[in-house]
């Protein structure tokens, strides 16, 4: 979580910077992706643009300082634009905007690892792992993650009905699923991974 880094000022603004644009990023880019599969409605809702008021969710805010992990205001994505299962692929544009933003955050950070700045550097690494994990956890079906949404327009009649009874039990659902997800290792072995794959790439531009 955030306030892990209370004794470390330069890590704790970088990651919640970097992690406030994140969440606003991630309603501009899957708004964008939706006006390309032909659904405007997010852009003429306002979801195109850096507005904080328009596109941060309070509680989603709070978690994230919490739990290092939160959610920003839902963007209105129409299903009745999209023909056959469309719509998934505009909901699962937020968790690319997630992995996005950390490749661009790993970049930053080993530009300061090339100048010796070692702390910038970490705090970069930080709030690229922090990115990381919002992309992974919005891939699971459940409110009020991307997946979720993107499974209720591809999934069959069980999967929605799964979906829609998490979704009963409100912010308590989505925590039990957060914390079993996060003990049984889950979560880490995908960061694991998803990271280590960017950490390559980024070590393959010259200078870096």
């Amino acid at each position: 979580m955030i306030l892990n880094y209370l004794n470390r000022p330069t890590v704790l603004v970088i990651a919640a910077i970097v992690m406030i644009f994140a969440l606003m990023f991630h309603n501009v880019f899957q708004t964008w992706v939706a006006s390309r599969l032909g659904d405007n409605s997010p852009r003429f809702a306002g979801f195109g643009r850096f507005d904080p008021q328009q596109q941060l969710e309070p509680i989603g805010v709070l978690f994230l300082v919490l739990l290092g992990f939160g959610w920003p205001t839902s963007v209105a994505i129409n299903g009745r634009n999209y023909s056959g299962r469309r719509e998934a692929l505009a909901w699962y544009a937020g968790p690319l905007a997630y992995l996005i933003v950390a490749f661009g955050t790993m970049i930053v950070a080993a530009v300061f690892r090339a100048l010796a700045q070692p702390e910038l550097f970490f705090a970069f690494q930080v709030a690229a792992q922090l990115a990381i994990l919002h992309a992974v956890i919005n891939l699971f079906p459940v409110f009020p993650l991307d997946g979720a949404r993107a499974a209720l327009a591809w999934g069959n009649r069980d999967v929605k009905r799964v979906i829609q009874q998490v979704a009963n039990y409100g912010i308590l659902g989505f925590l039990v699923v957060f914390l079993v997800l996060q003990f049984t290792g889950v979560i880490g072995a995908l960061l694991r991974l998803i990271g280590g794959t960017l950490q390559a790439i980024v070590n393959l531009i010259p200078g870096l």
